[in-house]
């Protein structure tokens, strides 16, 4: 699985904001489970179909989503050849058809 530096830039910015709202340690803990949730996708990302979302089509033509933390985020990657590469991180609400 490869993270893109966009990723990790969002990843960055939803622990600094948890950080603000409650205790350092909580805006790592809430990356932590996210990148626990995209270690799956090393097993099944085949599995899932191409987008219908537009805004994660402008991402990666090719682009697959699935969304993580009770529907809050959506995980925006794509497959090439054997590796996983995750392009972004957006909220939920932003998907539009």
């Amino acid at each position: 699985m490869i993270i893109s530096n966009e990723t990790a830039d969002d990843l960055g910015e939803m622990a600094y904001y948890i950080a603000t709202l409650y205790r350092p340690e909580s805006g790592h803990n809430y990356v932590n489970r996210i990148l626990g949730k995209l270690a799956s996708l090393q097993y099944t990302a085949d599995i899932f179909q191409y987008t219908k979302f537009a805004n994660a089509r402008k991402i990666h033509p090719l682009a697959k989503t699935i969304p993580i933390m009770n529907g809050k985020w959506t995980v925006v990657f794509h497959i090439d050849e054997n590796y996983v590469i995750v392009d972004r991180f957006l909220p939920s609400k932003l998907m539009v058809l």
